[in-house]
């Protein structure tokens, strides 16, 4: 992936939708269980007021089920191998932001009768960003995830 993805990729992610990220790869990663918001909010330094109200979003979408009392908890009603990065953004009503215009404000397609300078890079630019947002999986994030967490070894 070139830098130019990378950049734009960090661009349209919005913190509530880095966060969603970052929970459901933690939820994957803990699949066997109920997982609390307290527990992610830890391991994933997400502020939990900001949290909670993502999970819940995500709990109306029908994509986690939640349990309520002292043995409650999250989990998946879908599996993390069938939630795309680009279903994240939509579920969390974010995929406003892939239509915009590099330069101009508004809409591409509100600029078609005098597109901007980089109007036909752009949007080669953003195929390939919608080619990684729709086939990148929870379950991809997840793996990603505990190979960061894995402790690294001191040579000596």
């Amino acid at each position: 992936m070139s830098l130019e993805v990378c950049i734009y990729i960090i661009m349209i992610y919005s913190e509530t939708v880095k966060y969603a990220l970052l929970a459901l790869a933690y939820l994957a990663l803990n699949r066997d269980r109920l997982v609390k918001v307290e527990e992610i909010v830890e391991a994933q330094n997400i502020p939990k007021p900001f949290l909670s109200n993502i999970l819940h979003k995500l709990v109306k979408e029908r994509v986690l089920r939640s349990y309520k009392g002292p043995n409650g908890g999250f989990t998946f009603m879908i599996p993390p191998e069938e939630i795309t990065i680009y279903d994240v953004i939509r579920y969390l009503d974010e995929d406003y932001r892939l239509d915009y215009c590099a330069l101009r404000p508004g809409k591409c397609e509100e600029w078609r009768n005098l597109p901007c300078t980089v109007h036909d890079k752009w949007i080669a630019l953003r195929e390939h960003i919608m080619e990684y947002l729709t086939s990148t999986t929870i379950k991809e994030l997840a793996g990603v995830e505990e190979e960061h967490r894995k402790p690294t070894r001191v040579k000596g």
